[in-house]
C-alpha cells in the first residue's frame, strides 16, 4: 500500500470522524444551535474509500449465498478469500473505474446444486467428500451508470478425494488445478445463461486442511472469460502459500525466514524478561515472503508497558525482516487487543495503542 494513498485514507477517516463529533455537539447543552442542522440528513449513493479499495453503493446488499457454509465440515477463512478475490479483481476491474457489490446474480440454490454434483459417498455410505466446496460471487459496477459490468467468482476446492476402496487421497496442486478448470467451465456455462455479455474472472481457491486451525487456504489459479464469450480464454497459475511460524513445516520449506522469525522472537522476549506467546503467519508469493502477520500475546501490567513493547518490536521488525515484506503486528492479552503496528512494504508505518 502506498503511503500517499494510506495517508489519504486516514485523513478522510479523521475528517469524517471530526464531522460527526462536531455535528453531535449541537445536541448537547450549550453545544450550538439546532437550527443550523439540515432537517433531513442525506447520504451519497457512493461510499468513497482509499484508492486501494473499491467504493460501494448503498443500500448495501448481502451476498445471495451468505451463510451457506454453516455446519459445513470445511473451514474457509472468508476474510482472506474475499480480500484475495479483490486483489485478483484489480487487474481487470480498476478501483478508479468500478464499484464493488456483493454477488447478486447467483442464488444459493444454484450453488447447492453444483456442490451436490461433486459429492461422492464412500462404499460404506458413511464418509462423503466433494471436490467443490463453495462458490463466492463478487460483482463490479461501472462507476458512472452503476450497472453490472463484471463478475469475479471464487471457486473453493477440496484436494481430498476417495478412491474406489473408500480410502482418502489428496490431489497435488497440478491435479487440483486441472480438476478446478473442469468445474469452472461448467459453472461459467450456467452463469452465462443469465449474463451473456459481461467479463468474468475466476479464481480457484484450495481450502485448508481440515485439521488446520491457523493456516488459511490459498489461491492456485485464475482465469478470464472475455465479454460476449462462453469459454475461459486464459488460465494463469497462482503460487501462493501460507506457513505458520514457528513450525517444522516452515523451517523445512523456508529455513532463512524461520531463522529470522526465531531471532525476532528471542529479541522481544529477552527485552522484557517474561514469557510472550508469539506466532507468525507468512504469506509467500512465488516462493518469496510478501506479508507477515505477527500476534504477540501476554498479560501486560500497564499501557506504558504495551507502548514500550510495541515500539521495541517495531524496531526489531525493521532489523529482522526485509523492507519489501508487509508486516502486521497485533499485540493482545488473552481477552482483548492492546496495540497494532503496521509496516507496509512501501510508505510509512502506523502504530495505534488501544486506550480501553
Amino acid at each position: 500500500m502506498k503511503m500517499k494513498k494510506q495517508s489519504k485514507f486516514y485523513s478522510l477517516a479523521l475528517t469524517a470522524l471530526l464531522s460527526v463529533v462536531t455535528a453531535g455537539c449541537s445536541f448537547w447543552p450549550g453545544g450550538g444551535q439546532k437550527n443550523n442542522l439540515p432537517p433531513n440528513p442525506t447520504i451519497t449513493s457512493v461510499v468513497a474509500v482509499s484508492e486501494d479499495y473499491y467504493g460501494s453503493i448503498v443500500p448495501y446488499k448481502p451476498n445471495q449465498t451468505r451463510g451457506m457454509l454453516a455446519g459445513n465440515s470445511y473451514r474457509i477463512d472468508f476474510s482472506r478469500l474475499e480480500l484475495g478475490l479483490m486483489e485478483i479483481a484489480r487487474d481487470t476491474f480498476p478501483t478508479d473505474e468500478y464499484l464493488f457489490q456483493e454477488g447478486q446474480q447467483i442464488k444459493a440454490e444454484q450453488v447447492s446444486e453444483w456442490i451436490a454434483q461433486y459429492n461422492i459417498k464412500a462404499p460404506d455410505g458413511k464418509k462423503k467428500t466433494g471436490l467443490l466446496v463453495n462458490v463466492l460471487e463478487h460483482d463490479y459496477l461501472e462507476k458512472q451508470q452503476k450497472q453490472l459490468a463484471g463478475m469475479v467468482l471464487g471457486i473453493s476446492l477440496s484436494p481430498i478425494y476417495m478412491d474406489a476402496t473408500g480410502k482418502e487421497k489428496t490431489y497435488n496442486t497440478d491435479e487440483l488445478r486441472a480438476k478446478g478448470q473442469q468445474v469452472a467451465a461448467r459453472i461459467v456455462q450456467a452463469v452465462r445463461a443469465d449474463n451473456p455479455q459481461i467479463p468474468i474472472v475466476l479464481a480457484l481457491y484450495q481450502v485448508p486442511d481440515k485439521n488446520s486451525t491457523l493456516v488459511p487456504g490459498h489461491f492456485i489459479m485464475s482465469g478470464t472469460v472475455n465479454a460476449n464469450e462462453t469459454a475461459i480464454s486464459k488460465w494463469q497459475p497462482i503460487n501462493e502459500e501460507y506457513f505458520l511460524f514457528p513450525s517444522d513445516v516452515a523451517e523445512k520449506n523456508y529455513a532463512q525466514q524461520s531463522l529470522q522469525f526465531d531471532k525476532f522472537k528471542r529479541q522481544t522476549q529477552n527485552f522484557f524478561g517474561e514469557y510472550i506467546g508469539m506466532t507468525g503467519l507468512g504469506r509467500f508469493m512465488g516462493g518469496k515472503l510478501t506479508e507477515l502477520t505477527i500476534t504477540a500475546t501476554a498479560e501486560y501490567d500497564s499501557r506504558t508497558e504495551v507502548l514500550q513493547f510495541t515500539q521495541f518490536a517495531a524496531a526489531a521488525i525493521d532489523e529482522a525482516f526485509d523492507k519489501s515484506v508487509h508486516v502486521n503486528l497485533y499485540v493482545q492479552s488473552i481477552n482483548r487487543p492492546l496495540a497494532i503496528y503496521i509496516r507496509p512494504a512501501s510508505g510509512e508505518p502506523y502504530m495505534h495503542i488501544y486506550r480501553q
